[in-house]
């Protein structure tokens, strides 16, 4: 689905506006690691796993907050400077 709504958006838009369609995507992979975090159990020997999924899951948290901060950039949307904020 995503892969085909990436090729839809950037067929109909044509510009770099199909990089946003993954952050739609990325809530419901974040839900699918704490899923499996959570299906696994503490006393298990997969101790290691729960481990990595619990890594994934911050990296992943880390690397969509960092991805959507530089969205205006990326877009290169407007940023209005205003001269009475300057002290």
């Amino acid at each position: 689905m995503q892969i085909l709504s990436e090729i839809l958006t950037l067929r109909q838009f044509q510009t770099v506006v199909w990089v946003m369609v993954p952050y739609l995507y990325l809530p419901y992979r974040f839900w699918q690691l704490y899923e499996a975090w959570k299906f696994l159990s503490f006393e298990t020997d997969l101790a290691w796993v729960r481990n990595l999924l619990l890594l994934q899951i911050v990296l992943w948290i880390g690397n969509h907050v960092l991805n959507v901060t530089q969205l205006p950039r990326l877009l290169r949307w407007e940023v209005k400077e205003d001269s009475d904020m300057s002290i």
